[in-house]
């Protein structure tokens, strides 16, 4: 089981990769959303965007059953996109299940 440290060195380095290559896509003309962080200093459309970037994300990985450690008990870059938008990082179904349910809540909520 990796430690605390080396689960951050690991969540860091995949952001950074991560990082670079969407810069990329965006230097190319690629419309794609910067991930929301801090949701607490977020606009309601980043809010937006993030909600439904957890809900998209969430069925993906419940439907497609995409594991979220790999066999060293490390995150995979599936669960570590949720940390990357700024939810905490899933280490079951269950959490994948809560990420989605609360997307769902709160677009459902903006759409009221």
């Amino acid at each position: 089981m990796p430690t605390r440290n080396e689960l951050d060195k690991h969540f860091r380095r995949y952001d950074r990769r991560a990082t670079e290559n969407m810069r990329e896509l965006r230097r190319d003309g690629r419309n794609i959303a910067l991930p929301v962080r801090e949701p607490s200093k977020a606009s309601r459309q980043q809010l937006i965007t993030r909600a439904r970037f957890g809900q998209r994300k969430a069925l993906e990985v419940i439907n497609r059953d995409q594991p979220l450690k790999d066999p060293k008990g490390f995150p995979t870059p599936a669960a570590m996109q949720f940390r990357r938008w700024g939810y905490r990082l899933p280490t079951t179904k269950m959490e994948v299940r809560q990420i989605l349910k609360q997307s769902r809540n709160y677009l459902r909520a903006v759409e009221e």
